[in-house]
């Protein structure tokens, strides 16, 4: 293949123009291209050439040529020896990877009258690598560079008659296509002008709307825990999903634009590193080994897929030509902080807290100019002790002695019906087990008449972490190109048991599941490991065809202990036949109303793992106008695991017995001691819940330039996915159309369960109007599909591979309970799980206008309207009550949690943005969202509706989302002080002021939003069908702002039980009608580079979090039982997602050191 170039030469009077054609060298008179060193990172070129002999090149004829590959910081000679495939491989490589780690440069030649240029030789030099990617102007004077790695480039523009320009250092990032339009001015080719300064930020071919976080932000910015994944909320429309309520919860969890958590998708180089279960990420690597993140939010490209959400893109490090390394040491103590807002009423002392991570990095050339490598590792250790308050049990109650309940309450002898004698218990009426457990609790260690609760919880909490990475780039041939990844990461989690009582008999008894809202942290072992990985292999095919195959890998395992997992202690206080064996060890729980939960937890043990494959080929082709990408994807998931819920067995109280079922009076203690649980509950697994799916995608996208100011965006997927079936077909559902449990793969019963959905075709239209060079209009539209995960618990918890065992007031804890065994047919009043078999995936329909305009000083801002409208969103009902007076469809069975496509989702929005990207030493992100989002249920595993009678109306459960927040407001910046080593001014000052004045910056987030909604239940404790049911409503809740207080956030007078026939309904309170705090955060950051050698620098950090030691406040007590109700118990827990960018419950100084080499 040849490369014509034409080559002109202007005579000393320009009246002539001799043009040189393509054709073999007769005389060769090669230009020279020197490295010229300026001040700052860049790097900057001189072109120049000889003057040319008399009757030599002005004549010349000249072979065919594109540049060889070169390394950064040598005499380039540019121009030769290089195969015209290499070019194209170049320009075209990876674009499977594009929206994995390539990004497109584009625009158009002209000369200084506006003329188009054909044939103008453009070439993109990558500054960290060398690499070279040239191309020609097309006849419409356009070129494109497509599909090339990120990075940071030079661009060099070179046509005979023309004088030389290099454009440069430009950042080109992640699925990116940049602009850059070039004239041309008249001259001598020998003549070069550098045009140095950034492209601009305007997106003139896309209507998506997306963020970028660049390395250098995700570096500098102040990350308490140096957690990347907080900068996630400095994106417009993006809301972290906790409820305030605090908890030991790390996950990852966001809403993008309205959406349910799950419904995002996370990729790493392309590969999902989120749990497909929730969207929980598992795996976080360190901010040293990302290059960049891409938050894509709306309207984005059908190269993107199994998402209703938005995409979070994150790009991993490479090596480059030059070796590189670094190491650090980040490092926290409570002696830096300050105290909790709600201050420990036993002792002012403030929590103890050490937290430390380090780690480093190392990247760079195996083989110059062709083989790359980078590696990374960091460690995490954390001790801390977290605090809450509790309600336990007063130490008279323990003993039996409830006189002081008197009159009002009385306790009465289940055995005789009489009142006990003063309301007090005899001992030898106690039951061993349920002595034992009230008595292994710690003691009240405060008043029993304090608000917030009687006792102060600190407890231990310890985290272990260890995660690293390899990355290998590799340039096989001209035409082939190969990459490969691998990350990995090993945790452990240790938390103490809440309640337990240090002088116990049975030290770490009392688990502690926590009232609702309380943010009480359940004690218990997590232990998870994580492997990521992928491999690609690009290879060009023609002139303008590349071809690329990718194949990914991700693995989540996780283990979730009780901290007495292994230990009978159920049968050691006295309780029998619950321990058998160590997948039934531990406590059972204890549910109370007035209390705090005690016992052990709902799902443990849990031993969960996900294995994902995926498998996908793409082919790019550039015709002209005409950019063209197709491609195919296969991805296959295998979940095995073992849960069941409550496997050691749970216990719920309620006066009953000891009220002679009048339930009026008495204390639920009483129960407690007596040993008479209202409802008992166990679950047991008899086979195993093994999962599996397939999906099947493909798409088309064009993107089309019909004229130079308008580009149209074109695309079409489909995605199929399988439902989730058992490779042993060990699954079973509720099928209400023939009235009984049907088990996969038998009696003609599909192995799939649920009918598969062939229907999931996803349009995508945009369009971008340049109005004019600073001023872009841009539109999108498209629909996105759920990921399927709505069903997968409820076919694994159905008899005959799953049994829940029920006794309603049948059973007394000094009894030996029934054999948990499988018993054959479903007994009466059993509760089942169903799944509408013609169940659809959840659609979503994307829509945005924005405008953006550049202005002065490099800053970009944008107004935009950005919506979405779902439907078809996965939500639980009680197939089992019509409602209405209707009967009961199947009056032997108790309530039937079926999954169907009934929910919906709206969002509106106006989204406002102005950014400065990193550059010259300054970045600046001002980001406001006004919303409004509104759905009919929290997530797809949610039960929460249950407890209203919804079969019929699910609009009685529509209300705004959990994450609703109508106001967020964000200003995160970076400030390099231009004096010092390297700086604009000073580099040559004294080393004395240099060391004092020199290398500073100054760093910090600032975030400010309305409070987040909740929604007030009656109790925590599911007896009687009331477990999360909503209350009437009677009056307005809210109160003046003139009258909030954390003691008193709400006017709880508002809500009353409804009480039809001496039996507790639920109520017709709507959802979310209770707004909580809102906050204002400031983060800053202040580091100092210390130049060590000329390659070597260290930096010292002080970054300090809640600046203002602002309390960050958790929602109040919404529980109704709660003596607390109403009030707020806590701030939020810092252990949550975002807490690093915009919560935390005191100020805290984090310090670091970093060695760069």
């Amino acid at each position: 293949m040849r490369l014509a170039i034409q080559r002109r030469w202007i005579d000393g009077s320009g009246s002539r123009r001799v043009v040189v054609t393509a054709g073999w060298l007769s005389t060769f008179c090669p230009p020279r291209i020197e490295n010229m060193a300026l001040p700052g990172p860049a790097l900057a070129l001189r072109v120049s050439h000889p003057a040319p002999p008399k009757g030599g090149c002005r004549s010349t004829r000249w072979r065919v040529w594109s540049p060889r590959l070169t390394q950064e910081g040598a005499t380039m000679t540019p121009l030769y020896r290089a195969a015209g495939s290499a070019a194209l491989f170049f320009a075209l490589a990876t674009h499977a990877m594009a929206q994995v780690t390539s990004g497109t440069i584009l625009g158009a030649v002209t000369d200084s009258s506006g003329g188009v240029l054909p044939g103008v030789t453009v070439a993109a030099t990558n500054l960290e690598t060398g690499l070279v990617h040239p191309t020609r102007t097309d006849a419409a004077g356009a070129y494109t560079l497509a599909n090339i790695p990120i990075g940071r480039y030079q661009l060099r523009m070179e046509m005979s008659g023309f004088r030389t320009k290099l454009v440069g250092p430009l950042t080109l990032v992640v699925d990116q296509r940049l602009r850059v339009d070039v004239a041309l001015e008249l001259g001598d080719v020998a003549e070069t002008m550098e045009v140095r300064g950034r492209a601009t930020l305007l997106q003139t071919d896309q209507p998506d709307m997306n963020q970028i976080v660049q390395d250098q932000e995700i570096k500098a910015l102040p990350l308490n825990g140096r957690d990347f994944f907080s900068l996630l909320l400095l994106s417009n429309g993006v809301q972290d999903t906790s409820n305030d309520t605090g908890g030991a919860t790390t996950n990852v969890t966001f809403s993008i634009n309205g959406m349910r958590p799950e419904s995002n998708s996370v990729t790493l180089d392309g590969v999902q590193m989120s749990s497909v279960r929730e969207s929980d990420v598992d795996l976080r690597p360190s901010v040293d080994a990302i290059q960049e993140f891409k938050v894509l939010s709306s309207s984005f490209s059908a190269e993107y897929g199994h998402t209703a959400g938005g995409v979070i893109s994150i790009q991993s490090k490479s090596g480059t030509n030059e070796f590189h390394a670094s190491g650090w040491e980040f490092f926290r103590n409570d002696a830096l902080n300050a105290g909790n807002f709600f201050r420990n009423p036993v002792s002012p002392s403030k929590a103890p807290l050490t937290e430390n991570q380090f780690g480093g990095t190392a990247g760079g050339p195996l083989k110059k100019g062709r083989t790359f490598f980078f590696v990374d590792y960091q460690g995490h250790r954390l001790h801390k002790i977290n605090e809450a308050f509790a309600r336990v049990p007063e130490e008279a109650f323990r003993r039996g002695d409830f006189s002081s309940l008197l009159p009002g309450a009385i306790v009465y002898d289940p055995l005789t019906g009489q009142p006990f004698p003063n309301n007090i218990i005899p001992p030898q009426r106690f039951s061993t087990f349920g002595s034992a457990i009230l008595n292994a609790i710690a003691l009240p260690n405060l008043p029993n008449d304090y608000p917030l609760g009687n006792y102060f919880i600190r407890q231990p909490h310890d985290v272990t972490g260890h995660e690293g990475g390899i990355r290998v780039d590799h340039v096989v041939t001209a035409n082939q190109r190969l990459f490969g990844r691998y990350r990995w990461s090993y945790g452990t989690t240790h938390t103490a048991d809440a309640l337990a009582r240090p002088d116990g008999p049975m030290p770490g008894a009392g688990g502690g599941l926590g009232i609702d809202s309380r943010g009480i942290v359940q004690g218990g072992i997590h232990n998870d490991r994580n492997h990521n990985a992928v491999a690609s292999y690009t290879q060009v095919l023609g002139a303008r065809t590349v071809n690329d195959a990718r194949v990914g890998f991700h693995r989540y395992e996780l283990d979730v202990l009780g901290n007495a997992n292994g230990r009978n202690l159920a049968e050691q206080y006295g309780l029998r036949g619950v321990n058998d064996g160590v997948l039934y060890s531990d406590l059972p729980a204890i549910y109370l109303n007035a209390y705090t939960n005690i016992g052990g937890t709902d799902f443990k043990p849990l031993y969960f793992r996900e294995t994902f494959w995926q498998f996908n080929d793409t082919l790019t082709l550039t015709r002209g106008p005409h950019t063209v990408k197709a491609g195919g994807e296969y991805r296959r998931r295998l979940e095995n695991n073992y849960f069941a819920l409550f496997p050691a067995g749970a216990f719920y109280f309620y006066p009953q017995r000891t009220t002679n079922y009048t339930y009026a009076g008495s204390h639920e203690l009483a129960e407690v001691l007596l040993g008479l649980p209202f409802l008992s509950w166990r679950g047991r697994r008899f086979g195993p819940p093994d999962l599996m799916d397939r999906q099947y995608s493909f798409f088309v996208q064009e993107d089309w330039k019909p004229v130079d100011r308008i580009t149209l965006n074109l695309g079409l997927r489909y995605e199929y996915y399988t439902p989730f079936f058992s490779p042993t077909n060990e699954i079973s559902m509720f099928d209400r159309d023939v009235g009984r449990v049907v088990v996969a793969g038998r009696d003609g019963v599909s192995r799939y369960i649920v009918k598969p959905d062939r229907n999931d075709f996803g349009p995508r239209v945009g369009v971008a109007f340049v109005l004019n060079p600073k001023t872009t209009i841009r539109a999108g539209y498209g629909r996105y599909y759920d990921p399927e995960n709505a069903f997968r618990d409820d076919i694994k918890f159905n008899p005959p591979f799953y049994r829940q065992y029920e006794l309603f007031d049948q059973w007394m804890f000094d009894e030996t309970p029934p054999p948990f065994t499988d018993p054959g047919p479903v007994p009466a009043g059993y509760e089942l799980n169903g799944v509408d078999k013609n169940l659809d995936r959840g659609e979503t329909d994307h829509f945005n206008l924005a405008i953006q305009r550049e202005l002065p000083g490099g800053f970009l801002t944008e107004v935009a309207y950005v919506g979405s409208r779902g439907r078809k969103m996965p939500f639980t009902v009680n197939a089992n009550d019509p409602g209405g007076g209707q009967p009961t469809p199947f009056p032997t069975l108790g309530p039937i949690k079926e999954i169907r496509a009934l929910g919906s989702s709206s969002y509106h929005s106006g989204q406002f943005k102005l950014e400065k990207r990193f550059s010259q030493g300054v970045f600046a992100l001002a980001s406001y969202t006004w919303s409004k989002s509104i759905d009919t249920m929290v997530s797809n595993l949610d039960r929460h509706a249950l407890a209203q009678s919804v079969f019929l109306d699910p609009k009685s459960n529509r209300g705004v989302s959990d994450w609703d927040v109508p106001h967020r407001f964000s200003v995160s910046f970076i400030a390099e002080v231009p004096y010092g080593t390297g700086r604009r001014y000073g580099s040559d000052a004294p080393a004395a002021a240099k060391a004092i004045l020199g290398n500073w910056q100054v760093t910090g987030i600032f975030i400010a939003r309305s409070g987040m909604p909740g929604t007030v239940v009656l109790s925590t404790n599911p007896i009687a069908g009331i477990g999360n049911a909503r209350p009437n409503l009677v009056g307005n809740p809210v109160l003046p702002a003139n009258q909030r207080s954390p003691d008193h956030w709400f006017n709880t007078a508002a809500f009353q039980r409804n009480v039809v026939d001496g039996k507790t309904l639920p109520g017709n309170a709507g959802r979310n009608i209770i707004r909580g705090p809102g906050y204002v955060n400031v983060d800053l950051g202040l580091a100092k580079y210390v130049p060590m050698t000329t390659h070597q620098r260290a930096q010292l950090r002080v970054e300090v979090f809640n600046l203002f030691n602002r309390p960050q406040f958790a929602l109040p007590v919404l529980v109704m039982d709660d003596p607390a109700f109403g009030k707020i118990t806590h701030t939020r827990n810092p252990t949550n997602f975002g807490s690093s960018a915009t919560a935390f419950a005191s100020r805290m100084i984090q310090l670091g050191v970093k060695l760069e080499f």
